[in-house]
């Protein structure tokens, strides 16, 4: 059958998922606005997409986010026309129903099946919003931009044969009468490669640190409020009291976020909020690491932090459980789905710097009193998270659009 894959970031989630249809004999066809796509080969069968127009500048404020969506709708149907043009037809569409880019498809292919990716649907109480009182606004406009922001997203779930959703926690969000049409299938994690591993080291600011060492880490892609960067900064004056000895490696950068971009980047913030109260010749800052270096990274892990509001489950946990660290993690909504306490995980109070303070450095005292976490949470992922099966499950959803069995 062919099938085209389409996301503004391509690839987003469809990174492995393309190229096993390909290999499972089908045309498969990427269409994205990403340019150059420098970390495929030319070869690869991309098209990129382009803008006619910006936002306009006298929008209103609760219309910005909409018109986007129909821009990059209207500039996305506008390159499927292209290719139908040339003759491509899709049998099947998989597309992330967030961006918009879906919205005018089944105009230009309308015997196609539609396949929504259902990331996050945002919810005024109960998940991320005024989750964490310290970043809860009163403004009213943020609830309406909130509302805004679901617009697309219903439009486009109104037109998709079935939706996917990687976890429980994510397919919770949207609307009860919806769900059924969702399936949670993970992007899965390769545990071939994010696994144990033994002899291994990491350089970090001249030092040379492997497991033999007591290693905290803690990693987001950004250091924000959304995955507790906060909350783990402020538990460390506590464990440093306790444990010394230890170094703290947090990856991530300032760059970017969920939430608004402050004024002075969360970082600088919480360094300033607790200088001289930390020792940082033991914290570290590497920013992003090459995905090598990160898996290192977790093989020399005595401690992994894992925090985040209600809100979509990162990658990183699950690879870090498939490297078989002992996660600390928030005891929320999307956490508490993957691990549970004392089994394959520990959980401590997202609102309780103290008590992540006490729960990692009683897993720095007494390593092997945790060993079996470390093997629960490696046979979690394995179980229901493992790339090849995610990778079975996403295709047989496809083949069960193409031959109409949804």
């Amino acid at each position: 059958m062919n099938i085209l894959f389409v996301h503004q970031n391509f690839p987003g989630q469809y990174k492995h998922l393309l190229p096993y249809c390909q290999a499972k004999g089908h045309t498969v066809l990427a269409l994205g606005n990403v340019r150059p796509l420098s970390a495929f080969p030319k070869t690869y069968p991309y098209r990129h997409y382009g803008f006619d127009r910006s936002s306009g500048r006298d929008t209103d404020p609760l219309a910005v986010d909409f018109e986007s969506k129909m821009i990059r709708a209207r500039s996305c149907a506008a390159a499927a026309q292209t290719l139908r043009d040339e003759g491509f037809i899709p049998d099947v569409i998989c597309t992330h129903t967030g961006w918009g880019e879906d919205l005018f498809l089944l105009d230009v292919w309308p015997t196609a099946k539609l396949i929504g990716y259902c990331e996050y649907y945002y919810n005024a109480d109960g998940f991320d919003l005024g989750f964490d009182p310290e970043y809860c606004s009163s403004d009213s406009l943020i609830l309406q931009k909130l509302r805004g922001k679901n617009a697309s997203i219903l439009l486009s779930l109104q037109q998709v044969t079935a939706g996917v959703s990687p976890t429980r926690f994510q397919r919770s969000t949207y609307p009860q009468e919806l769900r059924s049409r969702i399936r949670i299938i993970h992007d899965g994690i390769d545990t071939r490669h994010a696994k144990p591993q033994k002899d291994l080291y990491l350089e970090v600011r001249g030092r040379r640190l492997s497991a033999a060492d007591p290693v905290v880490t803690f990693v987001s892609r950004s250091l924000e409020p959304a995955r507790g960067f906060h909350r783990f900064m402020r538990a460390l004056p506590r464990f440093q009291e306790l444990c010394p000895q230890a170094h703290i490696i947090i990856v991530g950068t300032s760059e970017g976020g969920y939430g608004a971009r402050p004024d002075v980047p969360h970082k600088e913030q919480l360094l300033a909020e607790l200088e001289g109260q930390i020792n940082l010749d033991r914290i570290y800052f590497p920013g992003r690491l090459a995905y090598a270096d990160f898996l290192r990274l977790l093989a020399i892990s005595s401690c992994h932090v894992y925090f985040t509001i209600p809100f979509v489950l990162s990658w990183s946990l699950l690879e870090s459980m498939a490297a078989g660290c002992v996660v600390v993690g928030s005891d929320t909504a999307p956490v508490r789905e993957v691990i549970r306490h004392g089994e394959n995980g520990l959980l401590v109070d997202y609102f309780n710097p103290d008590a992540l303070a006490n729960q990692m450095h009683a897993v720095l005292s007494d390593p092997g009193a945790y060993a079996s976490l470390r093997l629960a949470a490696r046979r979690t992922v394995i179980s229901h998270y493992d790339r090849a099966d995610c990778l079975v499950r996403h295709h047989a959803l496809i083949q069960d659009a193409f031959h109409g069995h949804i």
